[in-house]
């Protein structure tokens, strides 16, 4: 297929976009929205489908082991021709590598290098997501690097809506407001950049917040916020730059803002083992409850 080129023909030094392909039509939009981005960026587009070990396959196994190995293998083979396909339909000349790897997704995303590692999402429950989303909670807990959670719709080229970027003083956040940039810069779109900073909510404040010039309070963190985005603004001064900062709940609010943006990015906060420090915080409320696509940097 034009643009395809075996693994090690690979020769360009640009680390790729890896996406997660398993046939679903979920793993063909988040292609087709990589393949788009890929091809403005002008990085290497790598396709990956995931064979379980021999050991996943239980009394199968006792059948014809190798037989059943075979099958797998040429059902990846089809789930990535159909992603190369959808690939070359929204970018004919994007250059498009397809691996089919032994293991699980997250043992593939741990020991390989990737740019941005996209994975396909259905819509669903908070609930089912904690018991279906194996392999999404499987990539967050190993890749090392940036991830987006890519909902429907996300892949749409004439999409006005807005990236939204959650921002506090962190350095994941800051990797995340200069990756959310690059994408508002990439895509033409407008940039939303909020910090919800809900310090009447913290322990320890109590009948206390009654003494707190609070009108000075949100005018020094509007400062901070304006400030610490006009850094990284003034190399890309062609993005329309919205900034919000408000005491609210930073989860709610960024969800809130979901329901009209085409991505919304947060840092991950991750110290380790990710999902470990992360159930209950903002990154993983947006994954359960967000409407749009979650970009997740560390």
């Amino acid at each position: 297929m034009r643009g395809q080129r075996a693994m090690n023909d690979i020769t360009e030094p640009t680390v790729p976009i890896l996406v997660c392909v398993d046939g679903s039509d979920e793993a063909l939009a988040a292609t087709r929205w990589a393949a788009g981005y890929a091809a403005r960026i002008h990085a290497p587009l790598r396709l990956v489908h995931t064979v379980p070990d021999g050991d996943w396959y239980g009394s199968a196994a006792f059948v014809d082991g190798g037989a059943l190995e075979d099958d797998l293998r040429r059902i990846g083979e089809n789930h990535l021709a159909l992603a190369t396909d959808a690939a070359h339909a929204v970018a004919p000349d994007q250059l498009v590598e397809t691996v089919i790897a032994d293991g699980t997704l997250s043992d593939f995303v741990a020991t390989t290098s990737a740019s941005l590692i996209v994975l396909g999402s259905r819509r669903r429950s908070a609930a089912r997501d904690l018991l279906l989303g194996s392999n999404t909670i499987g990539v967050l807990e190993r890749a090392t690097g940036p991830v987006l959670i890519c909902r429907p719709g996300s892949e749409q080229a004439d999409d006005r809506r807005p990236i939204v970027v959650g921002v506090d003083a962190s350095t994941q956040s800051d990797r995340a407001l200069t990756l959310a940039m690059d994408i508002a810069h990439t895509f033409g779109r407008p940039l939303v950049a909020a910090n919800y900073w809900g310090v009447a909510a913290q322990a320890g404040i109590g009948l206390g917040a009654g003494y707190i010039d609070w009108e000075r309070v949100r005018a020094e963190e509007k400062r901070w916020l304006d400030a610490h985005v006009s850094v990284l603004h003034e190399k890309y001064p062609d993005v329309p730059l919205t900034t919000i900062s408000s005491d609210q709940s930073p989860g709610r609010a960024l969800t809130a803002l979901s329901a009209d943006a085409m991505i919304v990015a947060v840092g991950s906060r991750g110290r380790g083992a990710f999902l470990g420090t992360l159930l209950g915080s903002v990154s993983q409320n947006l994954l359960h409850h967000a409407e749009c696509s979650v970009l997740i940097v560390r």
